[in-house]
């Protein structure tokens, strides 16, 4: 897993993230499967239990290029998960050369500070619209993203700030993260001076691979192709929901 949040369980032969203040999938769910066709069965008993000790009532995996066995999806529909294909997600990687060409000049991109969460949160669940109930989660995230490494950034124009964006290095793969912006600022290249400027970082702290995951098809795919990143892989996901938690 590219991101490795900070609450991230590892099991045998999966890292396990649920956090419920955050109720997406990207917070709750089973990524990095890497186990042999006879270890699905425990894998799969050992994840739905963990999800079952945090009262959940959904088991979720997150499928992507590397997960082992290949045939894994398949193991889940078989056991009555669904893919979830409104949630799929392009992992793109930077193949470009050059990103200081796309920075907005009237733009100023800069790096938050912890006495700053407070802005950068508040910023983010207006920009990704998010109830006001995830807004001590999504602090405690970032604060611990920051605490782990993580660059967090706000972009201002004039004394607004209007976007933010983040960078997470970990064995030299830089991940940006968090890429938004206020709706009445979009189109005017602030989300790419955001982006560029978090791989501009990423190249500084001698990352070799600078990469990002956003909604397939979509829009922020095609802004990102035109920075210089490409689609490596789709990330999908299957869920099932639990009648009742197992005992």
């Amino acid at each position: 897993m590219i991101l490795t949040f900070p609450w991230g369980t590892e099991v045998n032969g999966a890292v396990v993230s649920c956090y419920p203040e955050l109720p997406i999938p990207q917070f709750n769910h089973a990524a990095d499967i890497d186990v042999g066709e006879d270890e699905a069965e425990d894998l799969l008993e050992v994840v739905t239990r963990y999800f079952a000790s945090k009262g959940s009532f959904d088991v979720r995996f997150r499928i992507t290029a590397v997960t082992r066995p290949r045939s894994f999806s398949e193991f889940l529909q078989n056991h009555g998960f669904a893919r979830s294909k409104e949630d799929d997600e392009s992992a793109m990687v930077f193949k470009g050369k050059n990103v200081e060409d796309k920075l907005n000049p009237r733009v100023k991109v800069k790096e938050i500070s912890e006495s700053e969460v407070d802005v950068y949160s508040k910023l983010i669940l207006t920009i990704f619209e998010m109830p006001l109930e995830w807004k001590k989660g999504v602090e405690t995230f970032n604060l611990e993203m920051m605490r782990r490494g993580a660059k967090c950034y706000l972009a201002y124009v004039g004394k607004k700030a209007v976007g933010t964006s983040g960078l997470l290095s970990c064995m030299k793969i830089g991940g940006v993260f968090n890429v938004g912006t206020l709706k009445r600022y979009r189109r005017r290249g602030i989300g790419t001076t955001l982006t560029a400027h978090a791989v501009m970082d990423s190249i500084k702290e001698g990352n070799t691979f600078h990469v990002l995951y956003t909604e397939k098809q979509g829009n922020p795919e095609r802004v990102y192709r035109k920075i210089g990143f490409r689609t490596d892989h789709t990330v999908v996901w299957f869920v099932k929901h639990l009648s009742k938690l197992p005992s």
